[in-house]
């Protein structure tokens, strides 16, 4: 069980890191290391490489150093680990998670989707991309593969994911490393944004969190976590490797309050072409018009660039005047302006509540 999650090199690591020395190799498999504490001397046996086996004796100086160091040999495999490996800690807090169990349902979603925040930052440490489907980019897949899921801990409900570096043909070098750090830039770009929108009530706040890495898949993982109801608080905290530093890696910890979740949510709709822009001003040419036989109004389709930057093409219903300006304007190749609230899908975009529409034509359109 042991040799499944930790390898010799990890552990003679950790012990260099902690103090312990090697005192002499007995043989090509056997080392022993050796701990001075005040007035005792502590001493392990540690295999190498070369052992038939070595699982079992690892095993055994798993259990000894648990007892020199007072702790369970869990949580001593998990610290192991965590000094090697890239450590991703995701912890749910609510009242019926304090005993450290969590109801099926929930806990079933808090794993899959544990695996789909780590997806989403890898696959945004490849590509910024706002939606994410399809089959796996071969070095996201290999990721996951490598990646290992940790004990929760006493008193709370938390999943632990570990993943190391590895080597593969189809992977960028130290790409652990890039998706770590593409995590930690979403969710800290991801947490602005939240505070933004719940000042502006503008869905283009989430604009800018998408260079960072931020996608809807990483907005539905979070929300996922949280629950089926979003009632649970959900922290994540990032930790790099501590191997080879003489100072222990800080540890970076991200919170999402039940009140987030909603505006989580509307980051996810943003992402995946589905919001509202208030109080927008389009300006455009006209690239289509559409009235009925004995209708008095009709339709126009305005050809603009939104707020966001996003290129689209927005109708909206005109009354008989306004429509015969459209006519001219569609005629004579010139700009209109209309201000109102533009609805958007993945499919169409309209105007709402829409006021003051106007032709303006192609100079005073920077003038105004």
């Amino acid at each position: 069980m042991i040799m499944g999650t930790l390898k010799i090199d990890q552990i003679k690591e950790f012990i260099c890191y902690t103090g312990w020395e090697l005192y002499t190799k007995a043989n090509e498999y056997l080392e022993i290391w050796r701990f001075e504490e005040d007035d005792r001397t502590h001493e392990i046996l540690l295999p190498t490489e070369a052992a038939v086996d070595k699982e079992l004796l690892l095993s055994l100086a798993i259990r000894k150093l648990s007892t020199i160091l007072n702790k369970p040999e869990v949580s001593l495999i998990e610290e192991i680990s965590a000094h090697s490996d890239h450590a991703i800690a995701i912890r749910v807090i609510h009242t019926d998670v304090h005993e450290g169990t969590i109801p099926l349902d929930d806990g079933i979603l808090l794993n899959q989707n544990a695996k789909e925040l780590l997806v989403a930052a890898a696959n945004a440490a490849l590509e910024r991309r706002p939606l994410y489907q399809g089959r796996l980019p071969i070095p996201v897949s290999a990721l996951i593969q490598n990646a290992r899921l940790g004990q929760t801990a006493h008193g709370s409900y938390v999943v632990r994911i570990f993943c190391p570096e590895f080597e593969h043909r189809d992977a960028p070098v130290n790409f652990t490393q890039s998706t770590t750090r593409t995590l930690e830039s979403a969710l800290t770009s991801l947490r602005e944004a939240i505070q933004s929108y719940q000042k502006s009530n503008d869905p283009i706040a989430f604009e800018r969190a998408l260079t960072n890495g931020v996608s809807a898949n990483l907005c539905d993982a979070i929300a996922n976590i949280s629950g089926k109801n979003q009632e649970r608080a959900v922290q994540i905290s990032l930790k790099a490797p501590s191997t080879g530093k003489l100072i222990p890696t800080e540890t970076r910890t991200f919170e999402f309050l039940p009140q987030d979740q909603e505006s989580i949510k509307i980051a996810s709709k943003y992402f995946r072409q589905t919001y509202t822009l208030k109080n927008q001003t389009v300006i455009g040419v006209i690239e289509r018009l559409d009235r009925r036989a004995q209708q008095s109004d009709g339709a126009v389709r305005i050809a603009t660039t939104l707020s966001n930057g996003v290129k689209r093409s927005v109708s909206l219903q005109l009354t008989l005047d306004q429509y015969q300006e459209a006519i001219r304007a569609h005629d004579t190749k010139l700009m209109v302006r209309v201000t109102g609230d533009v609805i958007v899908t993945p499919r169409t975009a309209s105007l709402i509540n829409w006021r003051d529409f106007s032709v303006v034509g192609n100079l005073p359109l920077f003038d105004s």
